[in-house]
């Protein structure tokens, strides 16, 4: 069989949104995806059950596998006539030994191409305030590598000769070498330092220092690798330029619990606001009821068709559209919850007709009566676990199919959870039951419980939970709006 091709690729650094559109597209078209410790696991999450994904994580001093082991693993699959993305942080060829693994393959006659990534040395400094370069301050950066073999005694005395900024790579272990060394060097023991660890990520950590004092001043602070070091004049301007770790939420780390396919918004705008951000949903949507729903469809007649969630919309939309033109709808009127399902019909080019003011099920009802009379024949479509007073509500008053049309049921996997959690938001009963039963209450005990409503509230303290606070609509926006004003008051507070 012939050969196929390696594609060694540049993650970038810190948000995935910090892959370029070239390193995506060669992900997308790979067969395997062969990958390093330091990627940000939403690219690599992506590509889960439709790729061969394997992990090859190395850490100084304590490798997963050898260089020579990675190298034969990507030549083996590579002969197998598929096209292997090799994925590494940053850039393949800073530090990277993306250049070591592309003369591997020059050697066994293997096609391949490289592809840039943001390196760390970029990423980490601009995310901390720092500029690799600045006129008047700095006008060259140096990459260096701190990392040496164990046991190997290394004069870092030379680089205090370099004129501009010094970013040290993989250098934690050897900070007390590298400020010593450039002091002796004949470097101003005040030149200011940072140490940068975990860079670009919400979880970043900063600390400035100099030359003389660096060592003592981080000693219990809980620095850990992956790390920067940085040395320069550039150093100083962390405090005007950093707008990074300045996020209202950065530091806060915060639990989301719904549908991933329901959570993207959330995560987007909490990620903007610089929140640790885990998401560990603990509903999926199953399907059901779908012959029934295609015969309901097929001879379609309902005056009102309601929905009381975006899954309703989308599940009912999507099989409508399989089978009538969208003006099929034109003399029905459209009965929503609240906003985010008012918003969900607007992606099919369609307006609700009926909304009530405060969005949760009695008051949909309300309305729905409201505006029927003894000609109107309704169609309810809502999850399997609806509250079945609503439905018997409507009913008992107007003729009423309700077809339960999916469920919410709990993932087969969990995650681990950190220990030092913020918030946890719960957005439905279910998500609050599921997360109960997956995780238990030990995790919960400091925690901020957020709910979206009455009803999910109603849930929290049937399950003996202490409620901090439940938003004012039912709506992502009030939660994150929520979220918001607790941590100005937590500032507020602080500063008294």
């Amino acid at each position: 069989m012939s050969s196929g091709k390696v594609l060694i690729i540049g993650a970038g650094i810190g948000s995935s949104d910090n892959i370029t559109i070239k390193a995506k597209k060669a992900l997308d078209s790979a067969d395997i995806i062969i990958y390093d410790r330091l990627i940000n696991s939403d690219i690599i999450r992506e590509y889960e059950g439709s790729k061969e994904l394997i992990y090859v994580g190395k850490k100084a001093y304590s490798e997963y596998m050898q260089q020579d082991e990675i190298n034969d693993l990507i030549i083996e699959k590579a002969r197998s006539g598929k096209i292997i993305a090799r994925l590494k942080g940053g850039d393949p060829y800073v530090f990277g030994r993306g250049g070591e693994e592309a003369e591997t393959l020059v050697e066994n006659g293997i096609d391949f191409e490289v592809i840039p990534g943001v390196t760390s040395g970029v990423v980490a400094l601009m995310t901390a305030g720092i500029p690799a370069t600045h006129r008047g301050k700095s006008t060259s950066v140096s990459f260096i590598t701190g990392h040496r073999k164990e046991g190997m005694d290394f004069d870092f005395s030379p680089y205090a000769k370099i004129d501009g900024t010094l970013v040290f790579y993989m250098g934690l272990k050897n900070l007390g070498s590298i400020s010593k060394g450039l002091i002796n060097g004949g470097m101003d023991s005040n030149t200011p330092i940072s140490v940068i660890m975990n860079g670009g990520y919400p979880t970043q950590k900063t600390i400035v220092s100099t030359l003389e004092n660096i060592e003592k001043d981080i000693e219990g602070k809980g620095f850990k690798s992956p790390s920067l070091i940085v040395v320069g004049e550039v150093v100083s301007l962390r405090e005007k330029l950093d707008f990074f770790e300045s996020r209202l939420l950065f530091g806060r780390t915060i639990v989301v619990t719904r549908a991933k396919n329901q959570a993207s918004q959330l995560v987007e705008k909490l990620d903007a606001l610089g929140a640790n951000v885990i998401q560990a949903p603990t509903i999926e949507i199953s399907k059901i009821n779908s012959d029934l729903l295609n015969s309901t469809i097929k001879s379609f007649d309902y005056t009102h068709l309601v929905f009381n969630s975006v899954n309703g919309v989308e599940i009912f939309m999507d099989e409508f559209l399989a089978q009538h033109d969208i003006r099929a709808l034109a003399n029905t009127k459209l009965c929503v919850v609240g906003l985010k399902t008012k918003e969900a019909l607007k992606k099919y080019g369609l307006n609700a007709d009926i909304m009530p003011e405060n969005y949760v099920g009695e008051e949909l009802s309300d309305a729905i009566i409201s505006n029927s009379d003894e000609n109107s024949k309704v169609l309810l479509v809502h999850s399997l676990k609806s509250r079945k007073s609503i439905i018997d509500k409507l009913k008992k008053c107007v003729n009423t199919d309700a077809i339960p049309i999916y469920d919410s049921v709990k993932p087969e996997d969990t995650i681990e959870l950190p220990s030092d959690i913020d918030y946890i938001l719960f957005t439905s009963s279910s998500t609050v039951n599921n997360f109960i039963n997956a995780y238990g209450n030990e995790c919960i005990n400091n925690s901020k419980i957020v709910s979206i409503g009455p009803i999910t509230t109603k849930t929290i303290e049937s399950n003996n939970l202490s409620l901090y606070g439940e938003t004012k609509n039912a709506t992502i926006d009030a939660m994150i709006d929520f979220l918001k004003e607790d941590v100005r008051n937590e500032f507020k507070n602080e500063k008294a």
